[in-house]
Formats: structure tokens, sequence, C-alpha cells
């Protein structure tokens, strides 16, 4: 099966119904939801599962039990489970959403070990911010962690060597530059704003001309520093 790209600029400007969520992807277990945020949704929490929230355009407000927070264009948070909150904005916003679906291997507590404690604040992320802590080419560094899985920002330039990832996908979104992922079936290159699923077990490499920056989305089990193939 050949890989899928999604322009996620092409599919927020789709979005005219305020919270219908659209999935755009899926990375193991765990769904990526695009949805329009217009107005608000009432206080709820999620008992069994993390969400993050990522910032496509606009400007997100989240009220929670631990504060408020604000999230412009490329920001974004985790909402710990358990923790009430209200999500809303005044303007027009796209927010990407990472949310598990379900995973049977979470019972009696599998799947959460790597978990560490939560501060009772919320942190907030900024790709323009985190850029400035990229020191090599194809070394994701560690940003948010959603349950099991772990969000990472890697400075692509040059090529990595072939690998896989025998056990779990792998999200690529670009958010500066131009990424080639190659794999049996050809390369396929990946512009700003777009996002690629490699599936797991799937032969594959990294490749950019010049520097480029993209968000890594996979499961803790793969550590940062082979995630590309050292």
């Amino acid at each position: 099966m050949s890989l899928v790209k999604v322009d996620l600029g092409a599919a927020a400007k789709k979005l005219n119904k305020p919270f219908l969520m659209e999935e755009v992807a899926q990375v193991d277990h765990f769904a990526l939801y695009l949805y329009l945020c217009e107005g608000a949704v009432a206080k709820h929490r999620h008992l069994t599962q993390d969400e993050l929230f990522y910032v496509h355009s606009g400007v997100l407000s989240l009220d929670t039990d631990w504060g408020a927070i604000m999230l412009s264009r490329r920001e974004f948070t985790v909402i710990p489970r358990g923790l009430s909150h209200l999500s809303g904005s005044v303007v027009r916003t796209v927010v990407l959403l990472f949310q598990s679906r379900s995973d049977p291997d979470r019972k009696n507590g599998h799947g959460r070990i790597l978990l560490t404690p939560r501060p009772h604040a919320l942190l907030k992320w900024s790709v323009a911010e985190e850029v400035n802590f990229l020191r090599q080419p194809y070394l994701p560094v560690p940003l948010a962690q959603v349950d099991e899985m772990s969000l990472r920002l890697v400075w692509c330039q040059g090529e990595t060597a072939w690998h896989a990832h025998v056990d779990h996908d792998e999200l690529i979104f670009v958010m500066e530059g131009r990424v080639e992922i190659g794999s049996e079936l050809g390369p396929l290159s990946v512009a700003p704003d777009e996002l690629v699923v490699i599936p797991r077990a799937r032969v594959h490499r990294l490749a950019a001309a010049q520097r480029a920056i993209a968000l890594a989305f996979i499961h803790n089990h793969v550590l940062p520093q082979v995630q590309m193939g050292r």
C-alpha cells in the first residue's frame, strides 16, 4: 500500500461546522482529528486518556481546573486524563486533536509504564521556540507526551539510513522546508502543512536537500536516538 499525504491546509478550508471531528490520520491506536472551533464546548473530562490540542490556525482558549491557557498557531498543550477542561474561540480556529481511540493493551495499566507524574499546571509548547533547541539533523527532540505516545521535533537535512519500526506506525508532519520519504514504492515529497503516516514495518528513509523542520509522532518504545535509523 502506498504512503498517503494529507494536506491539512486544504482540509481546514473545507471545515464549516464547529466541533465536528474529521479524522485525518491514524497512528497505532491514536486518531488525529481536525475540527473547527467557533464558540465553546461544555466543561468535561476524559477519565482514561490524555488529549493533545495543536492549533493549526486561529487562537484557542482552554479553561481547566489547573488554570487557563491560550494557544496560537503552531502552539500545543496536553490535557491529562481526568482534568476537567473547556475549549473555545471567538474567531475561526482550526485545531488538530491527538486522541486515543481505544487500546486493548491498556488493560491492567499496560502501555502506561513510561508515563511520568504530571505537574499541576498546563505546559505549552511553541514550534517556533522549540526549533532553537535542535542541535543536529535527525536527532528528534521529545516535546509532549500523550499517554504512551511521544510528539517530537526533528531537524531534517541530508538523509537517514534505511530503517523500519517493526511494531509501531510513525507520523511525519512537515512544518518548514520539504522532506522526501523514500520507500520500496519510490520517493514521496512532503511539503509544509502536509503529513504522512509510515505504517509499521515499512522500510523507509527521510531526506531533505535543505534544512526542513517536522513534527514526528510515535510510540515511546521507539527511542529518539534510534527513531531515524541511527
